[in-house]
């Protein structure tokens, strides 16, 4: 009898297939500018401080790029020329490599201090992302005023969350009862 295969692992940067727990890095890095009632609040401080790197200008850029090519992906365009270089360069600012050590495990290195790791890793999860055949399942949420993005995991699926689809039914409602 052979072996059972083993289950699909994440790729070399930690990024794996999302299902409906999993939100690729990208997008949740993305996601750290979120808008409620009108107001856009920046969330990119905490999401840094929550992983231990102290805050430092160089991280909205990224964001920035990031959000610019989802959400070209998310509406079939061509990725910004820009946006990509940022990425790219991003991505290349912190070497990494894998070692296989003797009992078998794998082992990250990384020369880099923690700050261009994670601006690295984040990087390399949105190039990931956006190479892959994964681009027309990224989606920009459809719910009124939110500049969320996700990855969709359903074919009918057109919102963040479930507080975002209740949120646009709510106001198809209370467009319908003003009609009347």
């Amino acid at each position: 009898m052979s072996p059972t295969p083993p289950p699909p692992t994440a790729s070399a940067t930690g990024s794996a297939a999302p299902t409906a727990a999993h939100v690729p890095l990208a997008v949740d890095y993305a996601n750290t500018l979120s808008a409620s009632r009108g107001r856009t609040s920046d969330h990119l401080d905490s999401w840094l401080s929550e992983r231990g790197i102290t805050p430092e200008p160089r991280f909205g850029p990224l964001r920035d790029a990031i959000r610019d090519l989802i959400a070209a992906a998310a509406e079939q365009a061509a990725y910004p020329t820009s946006a990509l270089a940022t990425v790219n360069a991003a991505s290349a600012a912190a070497p990494q490599w894998l070692e296989l050590s003797a009992d078998g495990a794998v082992v990250a290195r990384a020369t880099a201090p923690e700050a261009d790791r994670l601006l690295a890793d984040v990087a390399r999860s949105a190039i990931e992302l956006l190479s892959e055949e994964r681009p027309a399942a990224l989606c920009a949420c459809q719910a009124p005023g939110c500049v969320q993005f996700f990855v969709r995991t359903h074919h009918r699926q057109e919102f963040c969350s479930a507080a975002c689809g209740n949120r646009a039914r709510a106001a198809r409602h209370y467009q319908r009862r003003k009609e009347q």
